[in-house]
């Protein structure tokens, strides 16, 4: 267990250090007056709250994935419609999608409703949707689904795609295929999913294959879906 949480804490201190190192050097060489153009200083200055946003999400994740593995952790199941959270996601990273042109199409039905925790839903949703955008290409689709016997939630792109070897270990926490192509990736975001779907009892699964998209898919227990007819 101390094994554990010390290789923890260094991987945190790791993923710490390099945008907290960037920031410092972007400010420090504005403060010496390195820069006298007005536009390479605003420029510089959009980096260094680009760092600052990545260094915001690292540590949101952060707190997700410790409040996940919290022994006290009360999982709050209730009536949840995911096409209202599906909605609620996709208003959430519309901003992302937009500055890609990346079209998001949702295509769950509204009287779709599972016996879950809403906001762990809302967290599932938000990172496979962040993800998928993430490594789809400017004016490339993702496509939330939702619905079914037993019933799944799923997303897929039109993305770049995982090679075979890949797809065991993106789960892992911290894991990224290649951090040259995840700039703004925390490396956090399917292992909360992960863990999200074990504590629903669901079963995640990945269908990818190298430039052609992935389809990541929750398949939640039968006894989770609340029958409602339209």
């Amino acid at each position: 267990m101390n094994e554990d949480k010390d290789s923890f804490i260094a991987e945190v201190s790791h993923e710490l250090r390099l945008p907290l190192a960037n920031i410092k050097l972007l400010v420090e060489t504005l403060l010496d007056g390195a820069v006298e153009d007005p536009f390479t200083a605003r420029r510089m200055l959009g980096r260094a709250k680009e760092e600052v946003q990545r260094l915001q999400h690292l540590v949101d994740d952060l707190l997700s994935h410790e409040k996940l593995q919290a022994p006290l952790f009360d999982m709050r199941f209730e009536r949840v419609n995911i096409h209202e959270r599906a909605l609620y996601a996709v208003e959430t990273t519309r901003e992302l999608a937009d500055a890609k042109k990346v079209k998001v199409v949702m295509n769950v039905p509204e009287n779709f409703v599972l016996m879950a925790d809403l906001d762990q839903i809302n967290q599932v949703l938000i990172n496979l949707i962040e993800n998928a955008v993430k490594f789809t290409p400017e004016g490339g689709t993702v496509i939330i689904r939702g619905g079914g016997i037993p019933p799944i939630i799923e997303v897929e792109d039109s993305g770049i795609g995982i090679a075979e070897v890949e797809i065991p270990k993106i789960f892992q926490r911290f894991y990224r295929i290649d951090r040259g192509r995840t700039r703004g990736s925390t490396g956090l975001g399917l292992s909360i999913v992960k863990h999200i779907a074990d504590l629903h009892g669901a079963k995640i699964s990945v269908n990818s294959k190298e430039g052609h998209g992935s389809r990541f898919t929750l398949e939640f227990p039968v006894s989770n879906r609340e029958n409602i007819k339209s």
